[in-house]
């Protein structure tokens, strides 16, 4: 758990993100729809985003 003193390479503190589908654009994994084409991000994909995300931090770490 981080209690605000983490370095900028700490995997819980890192930015998450999602890839629109439609337009290919970098979202934060925050944001409901793209911010570039407004398309709506499903939770399947959000939970995809954030399974590749643990994978490549449980890559880093090893």
């Amino acid at each position: 758990m981080c209690f605000g003193s983490c370095r900028v390479t700490c995997d819980n503190c890192k930015p998450k993100f999602i890839w629109c589908p439609d337009c290919g654009t970098k979202n934060l994994l925050v944001f409901k729809k793209c911010k570039r084409c407004g398309a709506p991000f499903t939770e399947e994909q959000k939970d995809e985003a954030r399974a590749a995300w643990a994978a490549q931090a449980a890559e880093r770490n090893r």
